[in-house]
């Protein structure tokens, strides 16, 4: 597997403000491989390479002499195969002081919004990298949610942690029987278990090893232990899918969310649990029955070109209320080589659009500073095209590997995607 560390120069072109920059190399004991300083001053994007380890963890660290105002930006990672690609943003981090001494840090580990892939031939894993604290000995939970909302819960004893250790979550291995007990259709995992100074996203990996595909994304947090906000509204949240070479991929609502009984599209379907809902509805209008929506519900989007991919990609998403500020700005990973495609949607139900809109692209490079810029405008809000080949757009002849485009426009009701495809293998993220 090729992996990629891709990052732009986000505090510049968002915020005005210069940054030194850190990569660190640690292999999957936590032990430091490489340490090094890069910089911006040639170009806009950097693209690191990892070769000198199999398995462990990279570590990037932005320092400034002012408050960068966000605890990271979001720095891409992509995984490619022989026959496939597959990418996500970062999800771990190692906690400052600051935050640890505030107590302003969630050490808690309740890691949710696994899905376990049923295909005998498909490993499922769930990784970890923990931050500058070791964690001693502890007893942990793995928690095994069935399609129809049966659970099976198993206790582990997690060994210690040394400090920057990686560690990979087998879930045949904590529940050998786990296939036959999720039977024909995918089911979802949860981890409870504590750390000292490391947020404990994790990275979810499917891997076939008959076929060398490989497909990640992100966990999220188990809403029904920790909790989140509730809002006050008057119109449901929504979640609207992308199109994807022309389909609509199916909508998972992952099972962990607060408890309480949801519909979707005035109550066409109800759920208390985790549902997949298939591709044919683009627009999902959520409602609560039994009190007020929460904050944050996560869903994912998932799907796959054709039957000869066995792994769907799955993309690590939410829905959209109308607390939401709007969102003027978007950034996202392009590639020269791999063809990348932008994906437009809009929430007119949350953002009403009565006049045109004109998107303001830029491209930056990591071979050079400069940044090139097209202007694209459009009559109505429901002119707007659902997918751009970025080819289309720009001249990519002047990025090595990945470069990075942003999208500005003044109507923010905006939710961008892109995706990128190598052979019958695609995966697809959200816009920052």
């Amino acid at each position: 597997i090729k992996t990629t560390i891709s990052f732009s120069n986000y505090w510049k072109f968002k915020n005005g403000l210069n940054v030194g920059i850190v990569i660190t190399l640690r292999n999957i004991k936590g032990k430091l491989i490489s340490r090094e300083e890069v910089s911006f001053h040639e170009s806009n994007v950097i693209n690191y390479e990892v070769g000198e380890i199999e398995q462990g963890s990279v570590e990037v660290e932005a320092f400034s002499s002012v408050n960068l105002r966000i605890p990271y930006a979001a720095i891409m990672v992509i995984y490619e195969s022989k026959n496939g690609v597959s990418m996500v943003h970062s999800y771990g981090r190692n906690h400052s002081l600051i935050e640890l001494e505030d107590d302003n840090a969630i050490v808690e580990g309740r890691e949710s919004c696994w899905t376990l892939r049923v295909d005998e031939k498909t490993t499922n894993k769930a990784v970890f990298h923990n931050g500058h604290l070791e964690i001693e000995p502890q007893e942990a939970v793995f928690v095994v949610t069935r399609f129809d909302g049966f659970e099976k819960r198993i206790e582990f004893t997690l060994p210690k942690i040394d400090k920057f250790e990686t560690v990979v979550f087998h879930a045949e291995e904590l529940l050998p029987s786990i296939k036959d007990f999720l039977g024909e259709k995918d089911g979802w995992g949860t981890l409870h278990f504590n750390s000292n100074s490391s947020f404990t996203r994790l990275l979810i990996i499917w891997e076939n090893a008959h076929t060398g595909e490989v497909q990640v994304t992100h966990s999220n947090f188990d809403y029904s232990s920790h909790r989140t906000n509730m809002v006050e509204s008057e119109k449901p949240a929504f979640m609207v899918l992308p199109s994807v070479h022309g389909e609509v991929p199916n909508a998972i609502v992952y099972p962990k969310f607060s408890k309480g009984s949801y519909t979707v599209n005035d109550g066409s379907d109800s759920f208390s649990g985790g549902v997949v809902i298939k591709g044919t509805e683009k627009r999902l209008a959520f409602q609560r029955k039994d009190g007020q929506l929460p904050a944050r519900i996560v869903t994912a989007a998932s799907g796959k070109l054709n039957e000869d991919v066995s792994i769907p990609f799955e993309c690590s998403l939410g829905v959209v209320h109308e607390k939401r500020p709007p969102k003027r700005f978007h950034w996202f990973v392009v590639s020269k080589v791999l063809p990348t495609v932008i994906h437009l949607t809009a929430y007119k139900e949350i953002y009403p659009c009565t006049e045109g809109v004109e998107l303001v692209l830029k491209l930056y490079s990591d071979k050079s500073n400069e940044v090139v810029e097209k202007s694209l405008s459009f009559p109505t809000i429901d002119e707007l095209p659902q997918e751009l080949e970025i080819e289309e757009i720009f001249d990519l002849s002047g990025i090595g590997s990945f470069g990075y485009v942003s999208i500005f426009s003044y109507y923010g009701g905006l939710f961008v995607y892109s995706s990128l495809r190598k052979g019958n293998s695609l995966t697809l993220e959200h816009s920052f």
